[in-house]
C-alpha cells in the first residue's frame, strides 16, 4: 500500500481533530503515514506508532539544492505548475515545493494528501511535480469560500479532490474540478461513549468549537435571553478564540451569567468523557462577513456520537448530518427560529429525548464511521494515476 504524505499548514491543531482521526484510521487500513507541516505545534496528541511529523522548514538548503540539481526535467514541470498560480510568488512556490518534495522523497512517500486548499496545496502541487507522484486534496470551508486564490487551477491539477458535503461537491463541479468525491469526515466511534442522561431540572446544553464569528454563538445567546428564566437551559461554551471577550461582554449584557459558562479550552479526552452528560448540543453556524463558513462540521458528528441531539442551522452540510429524529435545523442567523427550536426541545418528554440520543449515535455509526471512510479514501489513493 502507498506511503501517504499528509500535508497540512500546521500540526497539531486542537480544533482539527478530524485530521488526527483520519491519520489513525488510514494507519489501521495498512498505510504508512508521514505528516508534513509548515508550522509544528507543541500539543500533546496520540498518533499511531511509526507516524512521523516533519517540519518542512527542517530541510537544509544544501540538501534541497542537491535534490533539485539531479532533476532538470522535473524542474520544468515544477516551474510550469508554479507559474500557473498567482497568489504566492513563483520563487516561494519553487523553494518550499522543493523542500517538501525532498523530505517526502527522503521518507519514501508515494502520494500527497493535502488538507485545506490554500497555501499548503499550492506548495504540495509543486512538490508533486518534482517527484511525479499523485496528489489529492480536501476542502474544508475557509479555503474554498474565503481564502480560495487559484482554486480553479488547484482543482484541475489534483488527481482527485475530496468534498466534505454535497454543497461543496457542487461548488467544485462549477469550478471545473476533474475528479471530485464526496467523503464526509469520519468519527472514531470508539473514542465516544453514549449513555442515558440524568434528567435535569433545566436542560444542560453544550457548545464546542473555536470562538469565531462563523460559529454563530452570539445568536445562541440572544435566543437564550428570550426564553423565560424558569425554563431557560444552561449552556457551557467550550473553546477559545478571537470572539471570547466579545461573548463575555454579551453574556453580561444579556444577563445570562447564571445560565452560561465560558469554560475555555478542554482536551478531546475531557469532551469525549463529559459530553454525554449534557442533554443536547447547540451549533448555530453562520456565514461570516468574509464569506467563511463551516462545511459538514465534524463537531456535529462528534456530538451525535456522544448521543447528543443537535440544534444547528441550515448551513453547508448540516442537513446531511442532522435529521428530524436526531435534532433541529433552523435558518442561519434567525434568533426567533433558534429560540423556538430550543423551546421545542425543552418541551420534549424525557423518553423522547432518550430516543433522539439513541438515533443520533446510530446515525454516526452508520454513516460517519472514520474507519469506513478511511477504507474509501484508501481505495481512491490506491487507484489514482499520475496527473499529466
Amino acid at each position: 500500500m502507498k506511503h501517504i504524505a499528509i500535508v497540512v499548514p500546521e500540526f497539531p491543531v486542537a480544533s482539527e481533530t478530524f485530521i488526527v482521526t483520519e491519520i489513525q484510521a488510514l494507519a489501521k487500513t495498512g498505510h504508512k503515514i508521514t505528516v508534513f507541516c509548515f508550522i509544528k505545534r507543541e500539543l500533546v496528541i496520540t498518533l499511531p506508532e511509526h507516524v512521523n511529523v516533519v517540519d518542512i522548514n527542517s530541510a537544509s538548503n544544501k540538501d534541497v539544492s542537491a535534490f533539485v540539481a539531479k532533476r532538470p526535467v522535473a524542474m520544468t514541470k515544477a516551474l510550469i505548475c508554479a507559474q500557473n498560480q498567482h497568489a504566492i510568488s513563483t520563487k516561494s512556490l519553487l523553494l518550499y515545493g522543493a523542500k517538501l518534495a525532498y523530505l517526502a522523497s527522503k521518507h519514501g512517500c508515494e502520494h500527497f494528501h493535502c488538507h485545506f486548499m490554500h497555501c499548503s496545496l499550492a506548495y504540495t502541487l509543486v512538490a508533486s511535480r518534482w517527484l511525479d507522484i499523485t496528489t489529492s486534496s480536501v476542502g474544508h470551508g475557509h479555503d474554498v469560500y474565503a481564502n480560495n486564490a487559484d482554486i480553479q487551477f488547484k482543482l484541475s491539477a489534483c488527481d482527485f479532490s475530496i468534498a466534505v458535503c454535497q454543497d461543496m461537491v457542487e461548488t467544485f463541479q462549477k469550478l471545473g474540478a476533474k475528479h471530485t468525491h464526496l467523503l464526509h469526515s469520519g468519527v472514531d466511534i470508539s473514542r465516544f461513549s453514549s449513555h442515558k442522561c440524568t434528567e435535569h431540572k433545566q436542560l444542560e446544553l453544550l457548545f464546542v468549537g473555536h470562538l469565531v464569528e462563523k460559529k454563530g454563538i452570539n445568536y445562541a445567546l440572544e435566543a437564550l435571553s428570550l426564553i423565560a428564566e424558569n425554563k431557560r437551559p444552561h449552556l457551557d461554551i467550550v473553546g477559545q478564540g478571537p470572539s471570547q471577550k466579545q461573548l463575555y461582554h454579551l453574556i453580561k449584557k444579556l444577563k445570562l451569567s447564571a445560565f452560561v459558562r465560558l469554560l475555555g479550552y478542554k482536551t478531546p479526552h475531557w469532551i469525549a468523557q463529559e459530553g454525554a452528560n449534557y442533554d443536547g448540543f447547540i451549533a448555530p453556524f453562520c456565514v461570516a462577513a468574509n464569506g467563511d463558513s463551516d462545511t459538514g462540521p465534524m463537531v456535529l458528528k462528534e456530538a451525535m456520537a456522544m448521543g447528543l441531539p443537535v440544534i444547528t442551522s441550515d448551513l453547508m452540510g448540516c442537513s446531511e448530518i442532522v435529521t428530524e429524529d436526531t435534532g433541529y435545523i433552523v435558518a442561519s442567523k434567525d434568533i426567533i427560529a433558534l429560540k423556538l427550536a430550543i423551546e421545542t426541545f425543552i418541551q420534549c418528554q424525557h423518553n423522547v429525548r432518550e430516543q433522539m440520543r439513541l438515533l443520533a449515535r446510530k446515525r454516526v455509526e452508520q454513516y460517519f464511521n472514520a474507519q469506513v471512510q478511511a477504507h474509501r479514501l484508501s481505495k481512491l489513493i490506491e487507484g489514482t494515476r499520475i496527473n499529466e
